[in-house]
Order: structure tokens, then sequence, then C-alpha cells
């Protein structure tokens, strides 16, 4: 269990909302998370609607533990989880890189979700179960993070890198938050950009009401700072494909950034504009990370690279 003790600052505040900065969520994940009794406050059953008093406790419960609410494996659902198994393209006795299909959620954000890459890895690689970042181990709060050291949006695929010992995770962790480790995505995004290569530098923040993240101008002060790097790598009439390279890792940074400049990502449900009603379809988000180079734990740069999905020649065609 993890446990947040109310402040002054927070007294009144309704759990959804004080919970969103906490676990780093959307309001409507935290949602679920309450309705499936997943929060407790005071060591109670906690309500959606919820306001909070000073001193109150409010519990989370381990995300990662399995209930009996799982769904029943039909044979549709068993075509479902082949289709998200995770393709392995790497593995030493530090690390694993796998390829993370589109529709496979990393953790778990209910706690009837079993379908996930971390309940993949634990099962295949046990040996990852009691991995955790240094202030859980500190804390001794047995908040667990088998082997994720980075992470990819449920809807986007491509590669990751995941560690397999406690030593490989702190020492990849570190790579990840010194920016050492270099992370290429291709994208299809909609329109034309305004420059053929250029730095998209907005703030990036929860909205007020939850949901999708919010973009604000560079200095406004009402996001953190993000920086994606973009190159054009060929046009069509109506859309853009695209090369991305992250300067820094905030929640959904390419999508809201494209977004912004009002180019969203073709197939992206979440962040699109209404003016864009393409003739042509696509399946899933065509955001893939397609190149991952880091400096393994002999001092060797290792580079690996994702070959687009089906899903991004099936649509290019429809361009043509």
């Amino acid at each position: 269990m993890k446990h947040f003790i109310v402040e002054e600052k927070n007294h009144k505040a309704r759990l959804d909302k004080f919970l969103v900065e906490k676990l780093q969520k959307t309001r409507s994940q935290i949602q679920k998370m309450i309705t499936s009794e997943q929060i407790l406050v005071n060591n109670k059953k906690a309500k959606v609607h919820q306001f909070l008093s000073i001193k109150d406790k409010v519990s989370i419960e381990d995300k990662e533990k399995v209930t009996s609410n799982q769904q029943p494996v039909t044979s549709k659902r068993k075509k479902i989880l082949k289709k998200m198994i995770p393709k392995v393209i790497k593995k030493t006795k530090d690390y694993l890189i796998i390829e993370k299909p589109s529709g496979l959620l990393v953790h778990a954000t209910s706690k009837d979700e079993t379908d996930t890459l971390v309940n993949w890895l634990v099962e295949k690689y046990p040996e990852v179960k009691k991995i955790a970042d240094v202030e859980s181990l500190k804390k001794r709060d047995k908040i667990f993070r088998p082997g994720i050291v980075h992470r990819l949006d449920r809807e986007v695929s491509g590669l990751m890198l995941i560690a397999l010992n406690q030593d490989a995770y702190d020492y990849y962790k570190q790579q990840f938050q010194k920016r050492i480790v270099k992370k290429e995505y291709t994208a299809l995004v909609f329109g034309h950009l305004p420059q053929p290569k250029d730095l998209i530098e907005f703030e990036i923040g929860r909205r007020a009401g939850g949901g999708r993240m919010a973009a604000h101008p560079k200095g406004s002060g009402l996001g953190k700072y993000a920086q994606t790097e973009y190159t054009v790598v060929r046009e069509f009439q109506k859309c853009s494909l695209v090369t991305i390279n992250l300067h820094t890792g905030r929640t959904n940074q390419i999508r809201v950034h494209f977004f912004a400049l009002k180019n969203p990502i073709v197939g992206d449900s979440l962040y699109k504009l209404k003016q864009f009603k393409p003739k042509f379809s696509a399946s899933r988000i065509l955001l893939h990370a397609n190149k991952l180079e880091f400096i393994d734990r002999t001092g060797a740069t290792q580079t690996l690279e994702s070959e687009l999905p089906p899903a991004f020649d099936e649509t290019i065609k429809q361009l043509k």
C-alpha cells in the first residue's frame, strides 16, 4: 500500500483531483481506481465525489496485485491477447529490449486489469518482481517497478528497455534521467509542419478537468518545460511523415506538442481536431518508437532499431 496524509493546503480538496498530482494519472483513471476499491480513505472504501479533510489518510492498493475479477478467456480474447505479446529483440543478463505492440498497457490503471506489460514481465521473468526505485527501497513501501525504466503510452508501439536486476535498473534509470538514452520516434501527422526541421518547446501541464494534457507557451510557468525535435521525412497532400527526438520526457509529450501545432498524429483518438475528417482510415495511432540508443554497463554503445508497423504502410497507401 502507498499512503498520503492530507495537509492543510489540500483541505476540502476532492479525492480524485488530489490524486491526479500524487499519482500522475488522469481523473478518469483515478475514478476507475476508486470504483474498483483500489483506494481507501482512513481505511474505508472511498467515493468518487469524496472531499478530504486535514490528516485524512489516503491509501492506494498495490496496483500490480492480481485479483479474482479477471475477464474470462474467450477464443476472441485469446486472439487479442496473442497480439498483445511483446516481441523480444535482445536479451542480456542485465536488460531486455522488447517491441511493445500498440494497445498493450504498461502498468495497470485499475485493480482488475491484468493484461499488462508488467504482468507479462513478472510471469516470464520473475526475477524482476522485486525491482524498485531508490526511494521505495529506502522507505520499504513495497511499491515495485518490475524493470520498467521508461514507458510508452498504451496506444504507442515500439522499443523499450527493461532492466532485469536491481543494479541494472539503477544504472539505466539514471541514464534516462540524465537524457543519455536517445529515443527516436516516427509519426504520421495531419497537414504540413511550419518548418522542415524544428524544435517544439511548449510547456506541458494537466488540464483542470483531467483527461488529456495541455500545452502552454514557453516561459508561462503553467506547465513543465518540454522539448521535442522533429524532422519532416516525406510530405503527402494532407499528411507528413516525421521523425522525432525527445529532449525531455513528459506525459503524452509528442502527442500534446503536435496537437498544439495543429498537426495532430493520425489515428490519435484523444488529441484530435474536428477540422481533420480524412477520407482515409488508420487502424491505430501512427506513432512508433523505432530507435533506441544507450550505453550498456560495459561502456559499449548499443543501438537498436525497429521497423514501422504495417499500419503505417496501410494508411500511406491510401494517401498516394
